[in-house]
């Protein structure tokens, strides 16, 4: 049996729900607090398993896809666009430990934060 592979890209019909919006809305404005997916579910009244499910029939993938997504996304920016030092841009998006962003930021780009910095700076 084939697996599908989750792409964490909208699917039509799930990106309707109001939850699903709801949720990003709540993660905009507390990404940088690092909440997890259950302070998330508890704020919008609903069980972590629940929200997981709606957010995998839009996305493909779990709910915690959209934080990292999101944190991920600030990062990249404030690396372009700002002269902070990843230490300084983890503490800034709720990280304790620079190390663990830097894992994080890795794992999801595929480079450290000093790499992807330096590779942007040589290729604008």
């Amino acid at each position: 049996m084939a697996r599908e592979i989750a792409t964490h890209t909208p699917r039509a019909a799930g990106r309707e729900s109001p939850l699903l919006r709801r949720y990003e809305a709540l993660i905009e404005e507390h990404f940088r607090d690092r909440w997890p997916v259950a302070a998330y579910a508890g704020e919008l009244a609903v069980s972590p398993t629940h929200l997981n499910r709606v957010v995998r029939q839009a996305t493909g993938g779990p709910a915690s896809a959209l934080i990292t997504d999101r944190v991920l996304r600030e990062a990249r920016r404030m690396l372009i666009y700002t002269n902070l030092t990843a230490a300084e841009i983890a503490y800034a998006l709720g990280f304790n430990d620079p190390a663990h962003f830097s894992r994080v930021f890795a794992r999801g780009t595929g480079l450290p934060p000093r790499e992807f910095r330096r590779r942007i700076e040589r290729n604008p």
